[in-house]
């Protein structure tokens, strides 16, 4: 697949903001630089918390820095630990020697914000929807996300934990292919006594949690970084390639989520594919219904409509079902 290149705004922050002077007394602090040389703007594309571009705007330094306020109010009281969280898995990132934000202040107090906050180092990059070159892309995307669970994160406490909501399982009335869902289902829900498998520890090395293409900074043909750790954990690896399969499934056709396996399979030596991650991430991100994810809009994919990610979904699962009966 060959896509025409369109550079993404993702270092595009346009929209200023001007915090309180308690707020801009702690960026001040957590930098090292006078309030008034530091320039704030809202950056686009998230949609968990609101995310800042903090640029210095003094002398010949160009330092950048970003900024998240965890602003999700029923997030935060779900997991009260977030801002520790991503700290920690920032410091796991860097002792891996991965290409991640660095840490460089957090407040899990309100300190002016009106909210927890983080500070991180920018990484310079694009978020790459349309690439010129389709399989050179994805082998990036794989070769990056097989670097990640080369770390195995021993001592990380946090770990992983399904994100399905057990009482949306259900064939789902928009499929034309409800059967397949039912069998899915019931596979997830008969594989171990809390619908993962049993091995599922053994096998832990550190894992992204939200990996996909928008978690993705490009320069040129290159991933220059990796952002959004908060959701970092140890947990097996097929946990990651389900979850990216499944945008890229939603994103381009399930064409592109096999293609991407095949990348990864070459990328990472040892590797055992397991479908059980692909029916954990579907029954995720596709009951009670597929949404098409308002961010690609942002970074240069064409919406696609209601009717056609239904029809990826299914087209997928089916997919995914028939790798797991075999032949």
């Amino acid at each position: 697949m060959v896509l025409s290149a369109r550079p993404s705004p993702y270092e595009g922050a346009t929209v200023p903001v001007i915090f309180c002077d308690e707020a801009r007394a702690w960026l001040g602090r957590a930098t090292g630089v006078p309030e008034r040389d530091l320039e704030v703007a809202r950056m686009p594309g998230s949609t968990s918390s609101s995310l800042f571009l903090i640029a210095v705007s003094s002398g010949a330094t160009s330092e950048r820095y970003v900024l998240r306020l965890l602003d999700n109010h029923a997030w935060l009281a779900d997991e009260p630990d977030l801002i520790s969280h991503e700290a920690a898995a920032l410091d796991e990132a860097q002792r891996a020697g991965l290409s991640a934000p660095r840490l460089v202040a957090c407040a899990t107090d309100d300190v002016g914000f009106g909210a927890p906050v983080l500070l991180m180092s920018f990484v310079a990059g694009q978020v790459e929807l349309r690439p010129s070159d389709f399989g050179r892309w994805l082998a990036g995307l794989a070769g990056q996300l097989a670097a990640i669970h080369r770390h195995p994160a021993d001592t990380f406490p946090w770990h992983f934990r399904s994100w399905v909501n057990r009482a949306a399982l259900a064939p789902p009335p928009w499929s034309a292919a409800p059967r397949v869902w039912e069998r899915a289902i019931e596979f997830w829900l008969n594989v171990g006594q809390d619908g993962s498998p049993s091995d599922a520890e053994a096998r832990a090395v550190f894992i992204h949690r939200d990996y996909h293409p928008t978690n993705v900074l490009w320069r040129g043909n290159e991933v220059s970084g990796v952002v959004d750790w908060i959701n970092a954990c140890r947990g097996p690896a097929g946990v990651d390639v389900a979850h990216c399969r499944t945008n890229l499934a939603q994103m381009y056709g399930p064409d592109s989520a096999d293609r991407f396996l095949d990348a990864y399979l070459h990328a990472a030596e040892g590797f055992i594919y397991d479908p059980y991650w692909d029916i954990d991430s579907l029954l995720d991100m596709c009951l009670p219904e597929p949404t098409f994810y308002e961010p690609w809009l942002h970074f240069g994919l064409n919406r696609i409509s209601d009717a056609e990610t239904m029809r990826r979904a299914d087209a997928y699962l089916e997919r995914v079902i028939k790798k797991l009966e075999g032949p």
